[in-house]
């Protein structure tokens, strides 16, 4: 006999097997007079174990009690932290986006800005017989100040100068 079919003598005694493949296996049993021989001692032992085999409790001893008292307490602690823990959450999952969202209108509004050119600041104040213009560049850090006189310039004339004579002159004569 092989070990294939003492295999399945024994699913077919433990009642493991479909009803077609339990009907096959049940004909071999009456026709094999040692596959018969085999389920006898099968059925045999199994009652044998059945009736003597000893019920064994394992009492539980006070270190283990206690220890199962303490993991319950902690899981319920557990389970029962992230309730005050999910408020700040709930406030960072609505935050976080809104700083987000924001952080991208200030790029965007800088990015679609027009870039102006500096302007220059020109200051003109005039005074008493003198003009000042103030021109100041502020990309180059530098001011400049220009001073013209308002008055219009008068010749200078020298006291004991004479007029040259160009001879357009006429000349009287006496």
């Amino acid at each position: 006999m092989n070990h294939n079919l003492e295999l399945k003598l024994q699913a077919w005694l433990d009642g493991e097997l479909s009803g077609p493949e339990s009907r096959r296996v049940g004909q071999e049993i009456a026709q094999d007079a040692a596959a018969n021989q085999l389920v006898t001692e099968l059925r045999a032992l199994k009652s044998t174990l059945a009736g003597n085999e000893p019920v064994m409790t394992i009492s539980e001893t006070r270190e283990f009690y206690w220890s199962k008292i303490e993991r319950q307490i902690q899981r319920e602690t557990q389970v029962a932290s992230p309730v005050h823990a999910a408020r700040p959450a709930n406030w960072l999952r609505w935050l976080s986006p809104l700083a987000g969202f924001s952080a991208m209108t200030c790029l965007l509004l800088m990015a679609v800005r027009p870039f102006a050119a500096p302007t220059f600041d020109e200051i003109s104040a005039t005074g008493e017989g003198m003009e000042a213009v103030t021109f100041h560049d502020q990309s180059a850090g530098m001011t400049v100040v220009w001073l013209a006189d308002a008055m219009p310039a008068q010749p200078l004339e020298a006291p004991d100068a004479k007029t040259p004579d160009t001879g357009d002159s006429e000349v009287e004569m006496e």
